[in-house]
């Protein structure tokens, strides 16, 4: 199959019926039975599809002495139709969305390995317009990448997106504590706890990173998960003083 047959189809066409429309580009004005020919097709097949063809825009027919001949529209046509179609898919994306974050679809699942991949997930945070709940290891994260994470708060709170969390009590998370309004972060800190992950919570994700080797991380991207999870990070927030 050519390049132009495959396009051809993808625009709507059937096989035969992309035999027929070349057919008629060469040919010009030509009988049915001049374009069954060229097309390599018996005519009576051609019947079979030449009314929808002309329907959709391809062809048109043309009567001359009694003759009914058949002629090919301008192939700029297929750019119009192929415009037309990305408009209508883009109508409806806003629609279709919305019905694929919905709670009963299957959740979408985003894997990340080694120490650039916590990093692109922590990027990926940067697009939340919702502030991030979490809990939080500062003393397993910090020295891990200690520069990139100060730097990472930083661009955060440039962004405006607050950082709310629940975190283990350590000298790490003193210092992050210490630095909360520059980085628009607020803070639980809890004695006698291990976070051998830390969990953020935001829009309809959830974003699990591990911070013990070989250092792995995903993003679940699921409303009813992500409301699961926030109603259980509530629950633990308001029950800490």
């Amino acid at each position: 199959m050519t390049s132009i047959q495959k396009t051809l189809e993808n625009l709507g066409l059937s096989e035969k019926e992309v035999r027929v429309y070349l057919a008629c580009l060469e040919l010009g004005s030509a009988s049915v039975s001049e374009v069954a020919e060229k097309a390599g097709l018996k005519r009576t097949s051609v019947y079979n599809f030449l009314e929808e063809m002309v329907g959709k825009g391809f062809l048109s027919e043309i009567k001359r002495d009694d003759q009914i001949l058949l002629t090919a529209e301008d192939p700029k046509v297929l750019e119009n139709k192929a415009q037309k179609n990305l408009a209508s898919v883009q109508s409806i994306l806003p629609e279709l969305s919305a019905m694929f974050n919905q709670p009963d679809n299957k959740p979408k699942i985003r894997f990340y390995q080694g120490i650039a991949g916590i990093r692109k997930i922590y990027e990926e945070t940067l697009k939340s317009k919702e502030p991030i709940y979490a809990f939080s290891d500062f003393e397993k994260m910090m020295p891990l990448m200690e520069r990139w994470m100060w730097r990472y708060a930083e661009r955060r709170a440039e962004r405006g997106i607050k950082f709310i969390t629940i975190a283990k009590d350590g000298p790490w998370a003193r210092k992050a504590e210490a630095r909360s309004e520059e980085h628009m972060r607020e803070m639980k800190i809890v004695k006698n706890i291990e976070f051998d992950t830390e969990i953020n919570i935001y829009e309809n994700k959830a974003a699990i990173l591990s911070f013990e080797r070989p250092f792995a991380g995903l993003i679940v991207e699921d409303v009813a998960i992500a409301r699961t999870l926030k109603s259980v990070w509530l629950m633990l927030w308001s029950s800490i003083k």
